[in-house]
């Protein structure tokens, strides 16, 4: 199985990034910093967020929108590809999936022990990457743990097969609403206590438009400082696209 491993799509987010330095004498795995330029100057980018970047442009001297281009074509050489992801808010551990993305992206992210997949099908990695699995650690996490990925890559290095996932395995989500600043100031959304993946109140969802239960994710993450968060609904694992 080709596998190709993704740090550092922000530049200020670390596991990603010691995670390809760990890798760089195993053979079994080829893998990459996203954005070194960000990387070297310990920021999220440079002029454009690289993972809002995709499918780039082969042709423009911005540096995000090149190397977006370039990561899109080096993935089409790879079976899979995890890309390495972190955020400040507890509790948020999940992997991301494109609406198109190969089905055992599902047996990727329960192999990994990540029982919860988000669809996303904004510009991303994923919406371009079918191969591509995003895979988010909250900083406090067990999981922020090198050593832990680099044994979990090698073993699905080496993994002629992957056990298929089921519907008690994975609870499947899609993204339907960012949460703006304004959204939390209106509604006073500080003082809620909302926690990811606990399902917000039905007036809440009302008053922002999206169906009931909604479930949040990405709460105040000093990350994103400009969203307040992100909401969820949840998805059924075989749909008439067979994700």
């Amino acid at each position: 199985m080709k596998i190709l491993v993704i740090g550092g799509m922000h530049g200020n987010e670390p596991l990603g990034i010691d995670i390809v330095k760990a890798l760089e004498k195993n053979s079994l795995v080829d893998s990459i910093i996203a954005n070194e330029r960000a990387v070297e100057a310990k920021r999220r980018f440079i002029r454009k967020d690289l993972n809002r970047s995709f499918p780039g442009d082969a042709r423009s001297k911005d540096y995000e929108l090149n190397r977006a281009n370039q990561i899109i074509k080096l993935c089409s050489e790879y079976d899979i590809v995890i890309d390495f992801h972190n955020t400040h808010c507890p509790e948020n551990d999940c992997t991301f999936i494109g609406d198109t993305s190969n089905q055992n992206l599902k047996n990727v992210s329960a192999f990994f022990g990540l029982n919860r997949v988000i669809v996303a099908d904004y510009d991303c990695l994923n919406k371009y990457a079918p191969n591509c699995i995003s895979v988010e650690v909250s900083l406090d996490s067990a999981m922020m743990n090198v050593d832990l990925w680099v044994d979990k890559i090698t073993e699905l290095a080496q993994a002629k097969k992957i056990s298929s996932a089921d519907e008690n395995q994975i609870s499947l989500y899609e993204f339907v609403y960012r949460i703006s600043l304004g959204d939390s100031k209106r509604l006073n959304l500080k003082e809620k206590g909302l926690r990811a993946f606990q399902p917000i109140s039905r007036e809440i969802a009302d008053e922002l438009g999206v169906k009931s239960p909604a479930y949040p994710i990405f709460i105040a993450d000093k990350y994103t400082p400009y969203n307040f968060g992100g909401l969820l609904t949840k998805k059924s694992m075989y749909n008439k696209e067979r994700i």
